[in-house]
């Protein structure tokens, strides 16, 4: 099923559409991401996903993403699905909500919340603020991205993430690059700290690629959910 949503969100991506609702965007992709530290590197992620955006009228959005995790060491699998709506004011900026659900290790997190995005010239950042919800215990978090292009190839960029909840509070913080190796394939990198669970701030280490597709290079939200804010583990 994951499997045919991907290839469908591809063959999306490139049919022209006519009329005032019409397919945007589509991405899909794969990225592997580790703790950095020789005593740890076994906790590690894969994730393939991908997203799909869907334009009714000038100024109004719906997107979905779907990605599929496997986790080393614990042998964990996880599903999140996403679904987001927005509003454009403008060519550039976008506000919207959204909702989603994590499947991790037979237990469910309901995730909510409010994000918005824009591009200034060559700047482009997006926040998100969400509310995790897990059989009665809450969290609450904060997503902050941001990126530069240096050129038509190379893009420059960082995230912060914090998800504060049960008196504890959980952090990611890296810097991230993208270089564009054809029109469409990006290869991706990203490099940070992440502090949580009680745990010592270990160094983490990611890399991918990604496809894109339709007249926005892609869609406009960044992934969601609590396995999108766990690097490696």
């Amino acid at each position: 099923m994951q499997k045919k949503l991907l290839l469908a969100l591809c063959a999306a991506g490139l049919l022209p559409q006519t009329g005032i609702a019409e397919v945007t965007g589509a991405e899909v992709g794969f990225h592997y991401s580790t703790l950095a530290d020789a005593d740890a590197r076994d906790l590690n992620k894969a994730t393939l996903g991908g997203a799909l955006e869907y334009g009714i009228g000038p100024q109004f959005s719906v997107q979905g993403d779907l990605a599929q995790r496997y986790y080393g060491l614990t042998n964990w699998d996880g599903t999140t699905f996403t679904l987001h709506g927005s509003y454009r004011p403008t060519d550039t900026m976008a506000a919207g909500a959204f909702v989603g659900h994590d499947w991790l290790d037979n237990q469910d997190v309901i995730y909510y919340g409010l994000e918005f995005a824009n591009k200034v010239n060559q700047i482009s950042y997006e926040a998100a603020f969400t509310h995790f919800d897990s059989m009665g215990k809450n969290a609450n978090g904060l997503t902050l991205r941001g990126g530069y292009a240096v050129n038509q190839q190379l893009d420059l960029g960082g995230r912060v993430d914090i998800v504060h909840g049960e008196g504890d509070n959980n952090y990611r913080i890296s810097g991230t690059a993208g270089y564009e190796i054809t029109p469409g394939i990006q290869a991706t990198g990203e490099l940070g700290f992440y502090d949580g669970d009680g745990m010592a701030a270990e160094s983490f280490v990611g890399v991918g690629v990604k496809a894109t597709f339709g007249n926005n290079n892609g869609v406009t939200f960044g992934g969601r959910g609590i396995q999108d804010f766990l690097p490696g583990l």
